[in-house]
């Protein structure tokens, strides 16, 4: 399952700090929700085409994640600093597609990756104290220690 986490500083969580900078983190989260359903990528096995003409066609889209399984979530940093200075704040996006999948190449995620951090960069405008922002995409590697319910609760029944 593809999980979005937006990491935020717990300050910038509070009432008083969305309405003296119109900060509002759920608008955002749901904002960068809209961009990762509209994330495309080459669809797995198409093959090269070519129209009547013989010039090359745009290949086949697929989406870069199945939008009905993701979580998303607004995680709240503490003591949140960047370089130890307490006046510069950062936010913090991560994207885990979910398992493996064949055709989300380092490319694509890294696409994904630029349009979340678009995203992020128009919604935040000149965000005071705002010093960064990251964003990281990543696949779900089964083989290094990911597991899920559904996948331990079918191990269970097979014993």
């Amino acid at each position: 399952m593809p999980h979005l986490r937006l990491y935020v500083p717990e300050e910038w969580l509070r009432e008083d700090f969305r309405l003296a900078t119109g900060f509002d983190a759920r608008k955002l989260l749901d904002r960068l929700v809209q961009v990762v359903a509209g994330l495309r990528m080459e669809k797995p096995g198409s093959e090269a085409r070519v129209d009547d003409a013989g010039k090359p066609l745009a290949p086949e889209l697929a989406p870069m994640i199945n939008l009905s399984n993701l979580k998303h979530a607004i995680v709240p940093l503490y003591y949140a600093h960047v370089a130890g200075d307490a006046s510069k704040r950062f936010l913090h996006a991560t994207l885990a597609a979910g398992n493996d999948t064949p055709g989300r190449t380092a490319a694509v995620r890294r696409r994904a990756a630029e349009a979340l951090g678009e995203a992020i960069d128009q919604f935040v405008g000149d965000l005071p104290e705002l010093n960064s922002v990251t964003v990281h995409v990543q696949d779900i590697d089964r083989d290094r220690g990911y597991s899920t319910t559904a996948e331990r609760k079918k191990a269970r029944q097979r014993q």
